[in-house]
């Protein structure tokens, strides 16, 4: 990173002198005021304002900030869509385009007319909740007919603590949000059923059991590990490699592979595990387009679904942006929905495919109507 120019921090400086070090780290005065605003009202909320107390509470925050922290760290939340989140070191900040998704997913589903009076919905790698928590506030704030019901799941006690805290936070602020038809549960998504040992954490299938959860679902979410570890090094932000979560962001280097293989290495369990729950709509979190694309493949392969699509940062957005010419040849096995980076792929099956407003499935299987690469 180019060191910055001794005027604008002189210029930060004459502004406030608490500025210098947030410019340092934002590389600009603008963003730093602003900045230092949301830490100097933090602040307010948690020492009387002008007191020594407070002025050493807005020292010590812009210090942290100062070394890389993340902002959602030092003031402890993140809106997530219209929910604000929160957030502590260990877990996983939720991004806004995740947030896009689920949003985009629940209004496709606010406009079918043959949803079952209750909704199953799971969520695999849950971290703060936001995923179960956004899906349950969009959909049953605008079709209080449908009961959803959500599960979400992780093999992080600290995430599940901090997600558990959240639906606690929002059930007194939002009607949308049942406490009742939200649970979290802790288990280990990617051991396989057959080889569990029950004296450790359990499988998936395992734990459903033993928590007397249903066996099928109507919908699997999951924003998974999906960073390869030479990705990690070259695409993350220093703020990120050293503050966040690096098992919610790259698979265990003991799953093997190549480092392409490696940061897909969720996806065979994921997708094997949509089809034993029976899932209708399946939503997985990717990378890139790239990613996305090769996820895409592998549903396919499992012959067990009627659509595939793969959406945008933006996927309620048109399409602004060019198809990168090597990948370009998936379009007609793949739609390509939206604006912005490859975000996730979507997939449907049986009667998802109507709730989602799409064509009624052919007859055949999905190899047989799409045309091999």
């Amino acid at each position: 990173m180019p060191r910055l120019p001794y005027s604008l921090l002189w210029k930060a400086r004459a502004v406030d002198h608490l500025l210098p070090p947030l410019v340092k780290q934002c590389r600009d005065v603008h963003a730093a005021q602003n900045e230092l605003r949301w830490l100097r009202a933090h602040a307010d909320t948690l020492s009387r304002p002008n007191s020594k107390a407070h002025d050493g509470l807005l020292r010590k925050m812009v210090e942290q900030r100062s070394t890389g922290m993340p902002l959602q760290y030092i003031l402890g939340t993140e809106f997530f869509g219209d929910l604000e989140i929160k957030c502590r070191p260990g877990v996983l900040i939720p991004r806004q385009e995740t947030a896009a998704s689920v949003t985009y997913l629940a209004q496709l589903l606010q406009r079918a007319k043959n949803l079952p009076s209750q909704l199953h919905v799971m969520d695999l790698c849950t971290g703060t909740g936001c995923i179960p928590l956004l899906f349950q506030h969009e959909l049953h704030a605008a079709r209080r007919d449908i009961q959803v019901y959500c599960l979400g799941v992780d093999i992080s006690t600290k995430a599940l603590d901090l997600a558990k805290s959240n639906l606690r936070k929002l059930q007194k602020t939002e009607p949308a949000i049942v406490p009742n038809l939200m649970k979290f549960m802790r288990a280990d998504i990617l051991k396989e059923p057959d080889n569990d040992v029950p004296s450790v954490l359990p499988s998936l299938k395992a734990a459903l059991e033993l928590n007397r959860k249903p066996k099928q679902w109507d919908i699997l979410i999951s924003n998974p590990p999906y960073i390869s570890p030479s990705a990690y090094w070259k695409t993350t932000t220093r703020s990120v490699r050293g503050f966040e979560p690096k098992l919610a962001l790259v698979p265990k280097a003991e799953l093997g592979g190549t480092d392409t293989e490696q940061g897909d290495a969720f996806y065979p369990r994921l997708l094997a595990t949509a089809v034993e729950i029976d899932a209708k709509v399946v939503l997985f979190e990717v990378a890139d387009l790239d990613q996305a694309v090769r996820v895409a493949h592998l549903a396919r392969k499992t012959n067990a679904f009627d659509g595939i699509e793969i959406w945008r940062d933006q996927p309620d957005q048109d399409d602004l942006e060019q198809v990168p010419e090597n990948i370009s040849k998936d379009r007609s096995c793949f739609p390509i929905i939206g604006a912005g980076n490859g975000r996730s792929v979507l997939l449907y099956r049986g009667v998802g495919a109507s709730w989602l407003g799409m064509p009624a499935p052919m007859q055949g299987t999905l190899e047989q109507q799409q045309v091999s690469l």
